[in-house]
């Protein structure tokens, strides 16, 4: 729904409209999803290059990863969103290389957290050291402090992680 209400608002310029988006070589995003307008200045009607903006060009960015995104990348996310790419120029640079900071992940590199294992009704919790940072859900390498051991484990909340076994 949220795609075709984008694409109604792309459609309200004239059809001969073109919108110009202009690349930049790199962006620094602080969430999972990639908007066209942190990668881009745009230029054209002003409905159609606030919904631009907003549309996603990729999503599931993990805190600290880069990725390198290619124009055709870039409007081929734009086309299955339900844009019209022939009213769309490109221009700037061919590649942008993103990357997500780690300032809104849930744990962060470095923090502290409770690293908690549970086979069965058996529970066992220890402190630890994120060596990753992560979202909810997602799996991090994480030391257990007291015997140094790098484990894998699911982030569940901030500050607290669960061993994947």
């Amino acid at each position: 729904m949220r795609a075709l209400l984008l694409a109604g608002l792309l459609a309200l310029a004239a059809p001969t409209e073109v919108i110009t988006v202009r690349l930049r070589s790199s962006a620094v995003v602080d969430g999972p999803e990639v908007t066209l307008g942190e990668l881009a200045a745009l230029v054209g009607p002003q409905a159609a290059v606030r919904a631009l903006e907003r549309a996603v060009v990729r999503a599931g960015l993990r805190p600290g990863e880069s990725v390198r995104l290619g124009a055709q990348e870039i409007l081929a996310a734009l086309a299955q969103a339900g844009f019209d790419t022939n009213r769309i120029r490109l221009a700037g640079a061919r590649e942008v290389v993103v990357r997500r900071t780690d300032r809104t992940a849930a744990v962060r590199k470095g923090s502290a957290v409770q690293v908690v294992a549970a086979v069965g009704l058996i529970r066992v919790s220890a402190p630890g050291v994120a060596l990753e940072s992560g979202d909810p859900g997602q799996v991090i390498r994480v030391r257990v402090i007291p015997t140094r051991k790098e484990v894998a484990a699911r982030v569940v909340q901030p500050e607290l992680v669960a061993v994947v076994f």
